[in-house]
This record gives C-alpha cells, sequence and structure tokens, in this order.
C-alpha cells in the first residue's frame, strides 16, 4: 500500500507517484517512497473531480511534484484511477459526496451491542456502500462483553449466509482480538461505522502502539463522541493496511436509485429481472420474484424489510404498469 516509484509521464518526468496516508484540515499528507510530506492540490482537480467535497482521500495513488526540502510544500498533480473506494453523500451538501477511502481490499463495519445500540439498518447502508465500491465485506460487533452472546449472533445469523463474516468483538476484555487480526493480516482494510462503537478502541487491542484516541458514549445522548477527527492510513505490524476514519451517525448512500437497490443486496440480485413487471419496485407489485423469495425463506425478512425502509429514503418516483 505504501510503495510507490517513479513515473514516466508523457509531460513531466520529474513527477513521481505517492500515496495519500492522511487527510485532515490540512495539506493531506504523502508517502512518496521513503518520504513523507504535505502537498497542495492543484486547481485544476477541482474541474477534474466535480461534486467531492475532498478531491483526494486516504489510500488514493496521486502524481505529486515532490518539495525541494521538508520546510515546503509538494503539489498534487493528478490522481490515478481507483481499484476500489468507499463513497458516501457528503452531510448537508446536497448533490456532492465523499470519497473516504480508496485502494483498499476490504471493509470492516464496526458497530456495538450497547452504547451505541446496534442498528442492523446502518449496518446495512454501509454495505451497500461497499457493494458500490467492489469492496469485501466483514461485519465487526464489539462490546460483545455487555451482551448475551447467543442473542446477538442469532440475530445477525442471516448475514454470513450472504456472504458477511460476523465477528464478535470486546476490546475491554479482549474477545475476538485474534480472529481480528487474521481478517486484517497481509490486507488493506477501512473501519466504519457510529462513533462510539469502539473502532479506536479495537485497533489499539491489535495493536497497543497505535495509541489511538478514545472516549466515552454521552450519557445524556447514547451516541458516541468523535475522537478520530481526520482519516489516516495506518501500518500493522502483522502486515497490512488500515485506514481509521471517524464515527459515523448515518451513512448517506451516493449514486444509488431505486431502480438499482437491490442490486447491492446480493441474496436479492440473481432474482432481478424475474419479476411479473419489467420495472418492478420490489415493494407493493404482484408477481415480485424477490418478495416470493422472502416468502419461500430464502430472504431474510429483517434484510428486506431494511431494503423496504431505505427504498422509501431515496427520493425518486418509481412507476409500473
Amino acid at each position: 500500500m505504501s510503495e510507490s516509484s517513479e513515473t514516466k509521464n508523457a509531460t513531466d518526468s520529474a513527477y513521481s507517484e505517492g500515496v495519500v496516508i492522511r487527510v485532515d484540515a490540512q495539506y493531506p499528507l504523502i508517502e512518496c517512497g521513503p518520504r513523507r510530506f504535505r502537498c497542495m492540490v492543484r486547481k485544476k482537480l477541482k474541474y477534474k473531480l466535480k461534486g467531492v467535497v475532498k478531491r483526494v482521500c486516504v489510500g488514493d495513488r496521486v502524481l505529486v511534484m515532490p518539495p525541494d526540502n521538508d520546510d515546503n510544500l509538494g503539489a498534487i498533480e493528478d490522481v490515478l484511477p481507483r481499484k476500489t473506494q468507499l463513497t458516501r453523500s457528503a452531510a448537508g451538501r446536497e448533490g456532492y459526496h465523499q470519497t473516504v477511502a480508496a485502494n483498499v481490499d476490504q471493509l470492516i463495519v464496526v458497530v456495538s451491542t450497547h452504547n451505541p445500540e446496534l442498528h442492523s439498518r446502518l449496518i446495512d447502508r454501509i454495505l451497500i456502500g461497499g457493494e458500490q465500491g467492489e469492496l469485501s465485506c466483514v461485519i465487526v460487533v464489539n462490546k460483545i462483553d455487555l451482551a448475551q452472546r447467543d442473542e446477538i449472533a442469532k440475530r445477525l445469523d442471516h448475514y454470513p449466509e450472504i456472504g458477511y463474516p460476523v465477528l464478535l468483538t470486546s476490546a475491554t476484555v479482549g474477545t475476538g482480538i485474534e480472529e481480528l487480526k487474521e481478517v486484517l493480516c497481509d490486507k488493506s482494510s477501512v473501519f466504519a461505522g457510529p462513533s462510539g462503537a469502539g473502532k479506536s478502541s479495537l485497533l489499539n487491542a491489535i495493536q497497543p502502539g497505535m495509541r489511538l484516541t478514545t472516549a466515552e458514549v454521552s450519557r445524556q445522548t447514547g451516541k458516541g463522541k468523535h475522537t478520530t477527527t481526520f482519516v489516516q492510513l495506518l501500518k500493522l505490524d502483522f502486515g497490512g493496511y488500515v485506514v481509521d476514519t471517524p464515527g459515523i451517525r448515518e451513512f448517506g448512500l451516493w449514486n444509488v436509485k431505486r431502480a438499482n437497490l437491490a442490486e447491492f443486496f446480493p441474496e436479492m440480485a440473481g432474482h432481478i429481472g424475474q419479476c411479473h413487471y419489467k420495472d418492478c419496485a420490489h415493494i407493493t407489485e404482484p408477481g415480485c420474484a424477490i418478495k416470493a423469495a422472502v416468502d419461500r425463506g430464502e430472504i431474510s425478512p429483517e434484510r428486506y424489510a431494511s431494503f423496504a425502509h431505505i427504498y422509501e429514503t431515496i427520493e425518486e418516483k418509481q412507476h409500473w404498469e
């Protein structure tokens, strides 16, 4: 992930290829071979990458003009094509989106049993982002020491059946930490989940030297506090990389329409095109193959209810005849 090489550019052989390893309020931090330095982003990228809050993200492979010395800024000249990405709509900015991380292997959806409470619909929204960005997805349920293990496992037992492994952990008592390390080993991963679920605590547990800041959940609101305020790429001593991200309270879907929502539910994708109506919304229409699969037990009622709820939150009209 951190490897970089001199790039032969048709217009300027002085450009080098680097990786964005941190994005915060300041200039992005780039790793380019043995060097790390801050870079400004060329204004020309503003017109190339329209509708984005930030023009580069952690994990991006970029062409840079390195600074003359460590006291100066380099310059990001271009962003190379992304192999994978995790993208969400930008909160409070209609029509804009934000790519959280790029060029990673897998998405680790981190939630908790308590404080904040476990909400499967938030899990499903983040999973849609992972499917959209062509990422493998793993669900990690933290704070299992505060809940009945069998009850939580039963509540989420439909996820492994559709290809999403579920790992039960406790950063406090060490449950599942070795299993999580195996999932992360020699891969690049992005952690995403609600504030207070324990992403930073888990990373501290798998590699104590990280010393990431943690905080308790607010007693008044029951919601987590943002302890991670920027996105950064962290190297794991046992092999691999992790992108640590700020906690979220909702995951806004980007460029997902009602007409293609079912494509991001793996258990539903195989039934698309088998409905009586070609433009079936899979909600109230007769002859719906997806609803029939739910009735046969091939699709879990919980996931279908989540699909229907998300469908209603997407603001566009859907017609069928």
